[in-house]
């Protein structure tokens, strides 16, 4: 049966306007991020409980194609689009850089991104997230909320995130919070066994390394529970409880559970598969069959940080023979 024209014309205009909104809600203009603080999960869909297709580390920039809240559309450079979180994403390009006008900067006692939000409050959609430095442009100024301008972007942000002078509203008041340098701390613990050096504040994260009591650390950003830290060349989170300001005498330090070759194994003799990320439900990038030689890199609870032959990835620490 034909449908009615004015039906017809109803379902075209309601495709439309269905694109202008996806146009609104994706489109941030063509600029770059950079992945912090560990190893950052590129999923499926803008939200947690989304499917993993990779895992990318610190350090690795991909390119913004827009925005859904907090979630940032993105392409990595391997080719593959995807969702990162924007709390683990460094800005440049439009808007995100530290450089241009302003007459103020954004700061924050943490070291980590501000918001700038639709409205004067935390319910409003996040437009962006922006790094300690960047220049800001007062538009009003307020208490606790302030509109501002960065790039091409005008929104609200948290006052006491915004430093400088010159705003517009005589009630601005700029706080001056410390933008964490770094300072040396040591691993520690009771019993004197190694720690684990995590890719994100939670147990549930996999372990990107296991330190011993005296190694040495720098101190990014501290924390109750978890301190974000740096050892050696690699930034990533662990117990604040494990952590002092007082080298601990006689600890030998360094990572006590150092990189190794082992085998594949498995119970059945089938192939073992080599993940994207520390998860059954990440996307498979080979299988490799039993006494493969491998190398391992870092350690988690059930999780293995692998190399073998050209690939990267994790495999099951079940399937690997030291």
């Amino acid at each position: 049966m034909k449908k009615h024209p004015l039906l017809r014309k109803a379902a075209v205009v309601l495709a439309l306007t269905a694109a202008c909104i996806l146009i609104m809600i994706c489109t941030a203009g063509a600029e770059t991020a950079t992945v912090y603080g560990g190893w950052l999960k590129l999923r499926t869909n803008p939200s947690l409980n989304a499917g993993t297709l990779a895992s990318y580390p610190t350090g690795t920039v991909v390119t913004v194609n827009g925005q859904n809240g907090s979630w940032y559309s993105v392409t990595a450079p391997d080719g593959m689009n995807g969702w990162m979180l924007g709390t683990y994403l460094r800005f440049q390009g439009s808007g995100g850089s530290s450089g241009g006008s302003g007459n103020a900067k954004v700061t924050s006692q943490n070291g980590l991104n501000v918001r700038l939000r639709t409205g004067p409050g935390t319910g409003y959609t996040v437009l962006g997230s922006y790094p300690p430095g960047t220049s800001v442009t007062i538009l009003s100024s307020g208490k606790d909320w302030s509109k501002v301008q960065i790039g091409n972007f005008t929104g609200y942000m948290m006052s006491k995130y915004l430093t400088g002078g010159g705003g517009s509203g005589s009630d601005f008041k700029p706080t001056t919070l410390p933008v964490p340098s770094g300072y040396t701390v040591w691993v520690t613990s009771k019993n004197g066994q190694g720690v684990n050096f995590r890719e994100g504040p939670s147990q549930h994260y996999v372990s990107i390394g296991f330190y011993g009591v005296g190694t040495e650390a720098t101190m990014l950003s501290l924390g109750n529970t978890w301190s974000y830290i740096k050892i050696g060349d690699r930034n990533g989170y662990m117990m604040t409880k494990f952590l002092t300001t007082t080298k601990p005498e006689g600890g030998g330090g360094g990572e006590i559970i150092p990189q190794g070759e082992a085998i594949v194994v498995s119970m059945n003799g089938k192939d073992v598969n080599l993940r994207t990320a520390a998860s059954l439900n990440s996307q498979v990038i080979r299988t490799y069959p039993v006494g493969t030689s491998l190398t391992i890199i870092t350690r988690g609870d059930q999780w293995y940080f692998i190399h073998i032959g050209d690939d990267y990835g994790y495999m099951m620490k079940k399937f690997i023979r030291e």
